[in-house]
């Protein structure tokens, strides 16, 4: 008898959910202007020196802001991350076979980094839609422009950067340059400080769209509607999804069923799919969309507002659509972030989705072919 009676409670014990006990990715060391960070699908306001941040926060930087992030060693790597003005990034942190590997999703705008390891293989990756940089030790800058360009400018030590296709090592006191249709490329730094030839970089990417902005913008907007409307359909099953709403609860208690519970499993299958469908539409749109923000500083108020971009629509009435529409899509792209992380916890391993994570990484599980 004594037997049986404890069939039931093994069975109850494995149904049981568990606290989730999250590293930290970093804690602000210094911020100015308006920075705002995003977790749990939730704007928690203004950022100050102090607070912890933590793996799949969203960090969002006005054209006044700027937030430097110092690594926790749950990164295993010392040191830190600036986020600058007018700028959009994810963190992310997983493990690894030889060290913890961490990420920042670039959407748009700025970010430079000075940092070394702590021990062992830790592992950096940056990431923009058309570009991938790894990092162990060095000192370096990424930009992305409004016309979906990037440039890494390396300070320090040696980056590789990577567009799928070309492999280029970009070693201090070179930059790396990605335009739209052109191969990866190394450029001169022309100009004598790494911050100059940035800011001159950007100031020319800037002319560069005014010179044919309204065919630019009547790109954007054309693809800006297509994408919209493909992520409001993708993602409307997941927002009405019970068992969304059922993680959400459980999240904001603190606790994650184990993995391997047949009613998770379930769970996560259903889900699955929408949440792939959503994710790959929204790799791309979210990135427009914060170039069109971007875009909202250089057309309004000058004469391009009132340039024609197609039949009775302007550059103006286009970009006022896009403001009026910011809140409601925001929202949705925040609780879209949070549903991939909750259900990446309920993985064993935080494996997560296929595709979903820190990404390939290009690095082998040693250093021998980067004397930094």
């Amino acid at each position: 008898m004594k037997k049986l009676a404890l069939i039931p409670i093994v069975l109850t014990m494995a149904s049981l959910v568990f606290a989730v006990d999250v590293q930290p990715f970093g804690t602000i060391d210094y911020v100015e202007g308006g920075t705002t960070v995003v977790r749990s699908g939730k704007s928690l306001g203004d950022a100050n020196i102090g607070d912890d941040l933590l793996p799949d926060d969203m960090i969002k930087t006005a054209s006044d802001g700027l937030v430097v992030i110092a690594l926790d060693k749950s990164t295993g790597m010392r040191g830190t991350l600036t986020i600058k003005a007018k700028s959009v990034a994810y963190l992310r942190l997983s493990p690894g076979d030889t060290g913890p590997k961490s990420q920042v999703d670039l959407v748009a705008g700025q970010l430079g980094s000075k940092l070394s390891k702590l021990s062992g293989n830790p592992s950096l990756q940056v990431q923009t839609d058309s570009v991938v940089m790894g990092v162990r030790g060095t000192e370096f800058a990424i930009a992305s422009s409004v016309n979906g360009s990037v440039l890494v400018v390396c300070t320090n030590g040696e980056v590789a950067c990577s567009d799928g296709g070309d492999f280029v090592p970009v070693p201090a006191g070179k930059a790396a340059e990605k335009v739209a249709g052109k191969r990866l490329r190394l450029v001169p730094v022309a100009i004598s400080t790494a911050k100059q030839f940035e800011e001159s970089w950007l100031t020319e990417e800037i002319e560069a769209f005014k010179a044919d902005a309204p065919r630019a913008l009547a790109d954007y907007e054309k693809r800006y509607t297509d994408l919209s409307a493909r992520f409001y359909t993708a993602f409307e099953p997941l927002q009405k999804s019970e068992i969304l709403s059922k993680w959400i609860r459980e999240d904001s208690a603190g606790l994650v069923p184990p993995p391997n519970d047949a009613a998770t499993i379930r769970e996560k299958k259903a889900l699955m799919a929408n949440i792939l469908e959503t994710r790959k539409v929204l790799f791309i749109f979210e990135r427009i969309y914060y170039r069109i923000v971007q875009l909202d500083g250089v057309i309004m108020g000058s004469a391009l507002e009132r340039a024609v971009i197609k039949p009775g629509l302007t550059a103006g009435d286009f970009l006022r659509k896009v403001r009026a529409e910011a809140a409601g899509l925001e929202r949705r792209v925040f609780l879209f972030r949070y549903a991939e992380k909750l259900y990446e916890l309920r993985n064993t391993g935080g494996a997560g989705l296929p595709g979903m994570g820190s990404g390939d990484d290009f690095f082998d599980s040693s250093d021998e072919d980067w004397d930094f």
